[in-house]
């Protein structure tokens, strides 16, 4: 018994353990600069909202908290943040990494990723993007309804892009991934405060993904809006479903919604130049016929309009100098000797005959198409 005694009271215990009120616990981060020093910006976690209330609880107005500090480096801002802080902060909740478009820069990324990488409390899988628009006008936008903002679409992308795939959240980890790999093209997407809610009849502030913003070799190229990037969701893997709005001499034709999409691109070298041959298939539903049309018709035209946001998005990127459909880690993986005697800081030489083919198969499966002609 007394042995038993002596080693129970080597046993660790719980008395360092603090109450969840007694910690202040950070949501987003959020990264500026301006006159040549860093500007760090958390938005702080409210639990109230998100447990569920009691029978005949009153609702309490949503409570977002946003402290700032500056530094000569990432890590020194965040040190006089500490300064002001009534409690202790945990990092530990992170979900977001918000930069500014100022902050787009290989030193200052360098500097976060190195912090990221050395602190036990941080983790890889927060959400990455970038913003126009001030850090702080973004952390203050809310989900309806005093809904917390954990799952804002700041910190919850998933279940919009599930269903409506057009412009892919990213990962901290995939981040990283394409940050450290010299041939890839980094895809950051970027946020927009945005006026289109209301609540109570008062304007209600609310997130929208609008663009994209593009890296090669850690180099910040630009970015593409909204409208210029729906050729680069015939490329991803993770699409869910998105739609198609065809038209035809300018008029609607039909609204397609698409799924099961797979792509190939295929690379081959022709007179010491790449060009790159990409097929695309998917399957979709129609949820609204405008125009009396045939299924082959319909197979055509949603091929045809595939087909034509892939150049677009091709061109644009072209434009901008950007390798927005990723060709150049295509060439690497397939062709590493052609891609190293090519290569110029990580990127290959395009022009508009890079694309030797598109070719797009559209085919409907369900949303009434056995009312549809078949001729």
């Amino acid at each position: 018994m007394l042995a038993i005694v002596m080693l129970s009271s080597l046993l660790t215990g719980c008395w360092g353990l603090r109450e969840i009120e007694h910690l202040i616990y950070v949501n987003s981060v959020g990264i500026d600069y301006a006159n040549n020093k860093i500007v760090i910006y958390v938005q702080l976690a409210s639990f109230f909202n998100i447990a569920k209330k009691e029978a005949g609880a009153q609702d309490e107005q949503q409570v977002i908290s946003v402290a700032r500090a500056e530094g000569e480096t990432f890590d020194k801002a965040i040190f006089n943040l500490y300064a002001t802080a009534q409690q202790r902060i945990a990092w530990s909740h992170v979900k977001t990494v918000l930069f500014s478009e100022a902050a787009l820069n290989e030193k200052i990324i360098n500097q976060v990723l190195d912090v990221w990488d050395r602190y036990y409390e941080f983790r890889y899988t927060n959400w990455v993007y970038a913003t126009k628009d001030s850090i702080e006008s973004v952390f203050y936008a809310t989900p309806v309804q005093n809904i917390s903002v954990v799952y804002s679409q700041l910190n919850d992308p998933n279940d919009t892009y599930s269903q409506n795939s057009v412009i892919e959240p990213l990962y901290l980890f995939d981040f990283m991934r394409s940050w450290y790999d010299k041939s890839q093209t980094l895809k950051v997407p970027f946020l927009k405060v945005t006026d289109n809610w209301t609540e109570n009849q008062k304007v209600s502030p609310k997130l929208e993904m609008n663009g994209i913003g593009f890296f090669q070799n850690n180099r910040y190229l630009g970015d593409l809006p909204r409208a210029q990037t729906r050729g680069l969701r015939w490329f991803n893997a993770k699409l869910k479903r998105t739609n198609v709005f065809v038209r035809k001499d300018n008029i609607p034709q039909v609204m397609l919604v698409m799924e099961k999409v797979k792509f190939q691109i295929q690379p081959e070298m022709k007179e010491g130049k790449a060009q790159f041959r990409i097929k695309v298939s998917a399957q979709g539903n129609i949820p609204q016929l405008i125009q009396n049309l045939t299924e082959k018709q319909l197979n055509r035209l949603a091929s045809e309009e595939i087909e034509k946001e892939i150049r677009e998005s091709y061109a644009k990127g072209l434009s901008k100098g950007i390798d927005a459909l990723n060709l150049s880690e295509v060439l690497f993986r397939a062709k590493p000797q052609d891609w190293h005697r090519l290569e110029n800081n990580g990127a290959i030489p395009l022009d508009e005959n890079s694309l030797a083919s598109v070719e797009v198969d559209a085919k409907l499966y369900s949303g009434g198409i056995s009312k549809i002609k078949k001729d």
